[in-house]
């Protein structure tokens, strides 16, 4: 598959994919590699705030809760005042994301209308 095709299905399998809880369902997530989005609940949707890539989905979101940079910063800010309530997560587990991470960006970018911040 052509690495624009790649980073397009994977844009559209995260776009596609339901929200779920941070804070409820975050063992449901995988011990796999793949693309994650972090997203802010608001009152008639969801923002993308984050979309990252990982070699262990599950581990990596739990370390958001636990880091430093400024992602990390805003999660950990999010479950100290609200128990993380706002916060949504979804995936795709994807073996080759990384190497189309710019691609599936800018995917995502086009479809949504905004960059993921």
């Amino acid at each position: 598959m052509h690495v624009f095709q790649m980073a397009s299905s994977i844009c559209n399998s995260l776009l596609s994919k339901a929200w779920r809880s941070y804070a409820n369902d975050l063992d449901e997530a995988p011990h796999t590699q793949g693309i994650y989005a972090i997203g802010l609940k608001r009152a008639v949707d969801v923002r993308y705030i984050y979309v990252g890539h990982s070699k262990d989905i599950r581990r990596r979101l739990q370390e958001h809760k636990n880091q430093t940079l400024a992602i990390d910063e805003f999660v950990k800010e999010q479950f100290r005042s609200n128990g993380g309530q706002n916060l949504r997560i979804k995936w795709v587990e994807e073996t080759n994301g990384r190497c189309v991470e710019g691609d599936y960006l800018e995917c995502m970018h086009q479809k949504l209308g905004y960059w993921p911040e």
